[in-house]
């Protein structure tokens, strides 16, 4: 069921009713959020729901077991059973094939015939993401940091809450089990905020980041040993620019869902190509997961504490996890680990510049340097990978790819990214305070903007992570 779609729009509209009905009641609202949540995962594949509430199950009972003991040796079992419980289904079904397909190139490489039988379940949409979470509250718990859900459905709720269940943000145990506590805010200025994130959220995926798509990246990615240098350069920046919008618009949409029940979720990301360095845009880009690799595994690796030559040794571990993360494929796995280098390099080699024309080179020369990295977001072999690279070295007239319609899209892209951020907070304002005829003619006239760009309209881009 896709954010996207006719079909969410109603489901969101009739859970919203629901909610509004038997809001005041803590268990009751409780309860119908977990079954719309659970409806809405099934909707992809009934079956992904047996992982989720297994996961859901392990980590609830271990987190009761870390409540009840003091004892340092069981306690440390019941965190290590959590790990390598989460991180076992999650490498099984995300990572199997890949590790069973390298075994046998690997076995081939010896001079040796294996045929290994392969996972026969596709990868269950948001694993990633809950995984993480899950994992996150037993680690807080272990740490004494937060304090356990008081029951069994209010944790299944954290671990499912369906506008983040797929695609993030990812949320803290930390952050969202105190609102299940207190009766949600349902004023009309959340609500406001909420559709305007939502249908700003809409534009950037439908309207922008989906023409960007179809008109450019796809074309050069399917054949890149077609195109030369201008069109690699351009092909992309604009392939950047739509993962930002993909992925930031199901974050606006999230987010503003969110706000509809009366919960805040994280913010995911902060312009991150406003930026001087590839850290700090790596800070602001999918902040929830650079948060959690911060927290459970920079810092447990030592972070900065241990001296220089470690810190930049941390950094590339932490960078080249979070690439393997995102998928099983060595594109990802080098994609991180060039972004962990560029990063720890920039940082042990690059002062920050002390005036504002420095500054802008260097942001200029951070984010070319990342935008290369987006090659390791293409879900393919490093065969392909190295097609689109060989298009540097081509010096060639245009084969038409670049046209007016696509770049002017990419143009919007760009100008969405770089406005102030005043007029994103006056127009949500605007929502919050507008009469009720008002918004429903601005969602109206949205709604069918959107319409029209429908027959383009794809899954978003992080589903497949």
């Amino acid at each position: 069921m896709l954010f996207n779609t006719l079909k969410f729009a109603v489901f969101l509209l009739i859970v919203f009713m629901g909610y509004r009905l038997i809001e005041r009641w803590r268990l009751p609202r409780t309860l119908w959020l977990l079954l719309a949540s659970y409806l809405f995962y099934a909707s992809w594949n009934p079956w992904y729901l047996i992982l989720i509430v297994a996961s859901t199950v392990l980590d609830y009972a271990i987190g009761k077991g870390l409540t009840r003991t003091d004892d340092a040796r069981l306690r440390r079992g019941l965190l290590i059973a959590s790990i390598v419980g989460n991180i076992g289904l999650l490498s099984v079904f995300k990572y199997g094939n890949f590790v069973l397909e390298n075994i046998e190139l690997a076995a081939a490489a010896l001079g040796m015939e294996l045929h290994l039988q392969r996972v026969g379940v596709a990868l269950p949409v948001g694993i990633s993401f809950y995984t993480f979470q899950t994992l996150s509250y037993t680690i807080d718990l272990y740490r004494r940091k937060i304090e356990p859900a008081r029951n069994f459905s209010e944790f299944a709720l954290f671990v499912a809450f369906f506008p983040q269940l797929v695609a993030g943000p990812i949320v803290r145990a930390s952050e969202f089990l105190p609102q299940l506590v207190r009766r949600p805010r349902l004023d009309p200025s959340a609500l406001g905020t909420g559709l305007a994130m939502i249908l700003a959220g809409l534009v950037k995926k439908m309207v922008i980041a989906d023409s960007i798509r179809h008109r450019i990246v796809d074309p050069f990615f399917a054949a890149p040993e077609q195109h030369g240098l201008l069109e690699v350069v351009t092909a992309l920046w604009s392939f950047y620019f739509q993962l930002y919008c993909d992925f930031s618009g199901y974050t606006d949409v999230a987010i503003g869902a969110a706000l509809l029940f009366g919960f805040s979720l994280p913010v995911n990301f902060d312009r991150p190509g406003q930026t001087f360095s590839p850290l700090e845009h790596w800070q602001r880009w999918h902040i929830t997961l650079q948060n959690w690799l911060k927290d459970y595994i920079y810092i447990p690796l030592g972070g900065s504490r241990r001296g220089p030559s470690r810190t930049l040794l941390n950094i590339v571990a932490v960078f080249t996890i979070g690439g393997i993360w995102h998928g099983a494929g060595w594109t990802y796995a080098l994609m991180g680990l060039y972004n962990g280098l560029l990063a720890a390099g920039w940082r042990r080699f690059v002062p920050r510049a002390k005036t504002r024309p420095g500054l802008l080179l260097q942001g200029f020369v951070s984010l070319n340097l990342i935008v290369l990295s987006m090659i390791g977001m293409r879900p393919y072999p490093v065969s392909q990978a190295l097609d689109a690279l060989r298009a540097f070295t081509r010096f060639q007239p245009s084969s038409g790819l670049l046209d007016a319609t696509g770049l002017s899209f990419v143009g919007m892209a760009v100008l969405l990214h770089y406005s102030p951020v005043g007029i994103r907070d006056r127009i949500r304002a605007w929502f919050a305070e507008a009469p009720a005829f008002a918004v429903a003619v601005a969602v109206v006239l949205v709604c069918g903007l959107c319409a029209l760009f429908a027959e383009n309209a794809d899954e978003f881009y992080y589903f497949q992570f």
